[in-house]
């Protein structure tokens, strides 16, 4: 039993170099991670914003039966947008189902910010007797909703909700 007093020396030994190596590739791993999750959580959409997620989930049967409503009236809207000097011209027209106008609405349209509400921005539209037209404060490039309503009086007859994307037009 010649290899019990027998003292073999090994190929892999571990110094302190190699655990500072080990310890540097793992901060490394976890720094990178980081950068990557900042990275991706600032330049994603957000979601949506709720003040109240309570009462907007017991507005959910109103809303169905309002929209019911406005299905049964069979209106359309053809909503345009374009950017201008002072802001963003937002014209719509409303058609009946026989695609007479539509007057006597108050009509309002707001740009709603997929996640900050302090970005939104508002206008009521006049008729000129067919067609009703305003101009919103400038927004800013990204994605938006666009959602126009039409009341008469205190009921609201009508409402839509318009994903765009608005792009730089900056000249280069």
């Amino acid at each position: 039993m010649s290899w019990l007093g027998e003292r073999r020396e090994a190929t892999g030994r571990l110094t302190g170099r190699h655990v500072l190596g080990m310890l540097g590739a793992f901060f490394f791993v976890m720094f990178a991670a980081n950068v990557a999750l900042i990275y991706f959580a600032l330049h994603t959409l957000h979601g949506s914003e709720l003040e109240n997620p309570y009462d907007a989930s017991q507005a959910y049967n109103r809303r169905i039966l309002e929209a019911r409503a406005q299905d049964e009236r069979g209106w359309t809207a053809n909503v345009m947008t374009r950017a201008e000097g002072q802001g963003e011209r937002v014209m719509v027209e409303f058609r009946d189902r026989t695609g007479a106008p539509i007057s006597d609405l108050q009509v309002t349209a707001r740009f709603e910010h997929p996640f900050d509400a302090a970005k939104d921005r508002q206008t009521s539209l006049s008729s000129d007797g067919l067609d009703y037209e305003g101009v919103a404060s400038p927004i800013a490039t990204g994605r938006w909703t666009l959602v126009i309503e039409a009341n008469r009086g205190l009921e609201r007859l009508f409402r839509s909700e318009n994903k765009l994307a608005v792009a730089d037009t900056a000249p280069n």
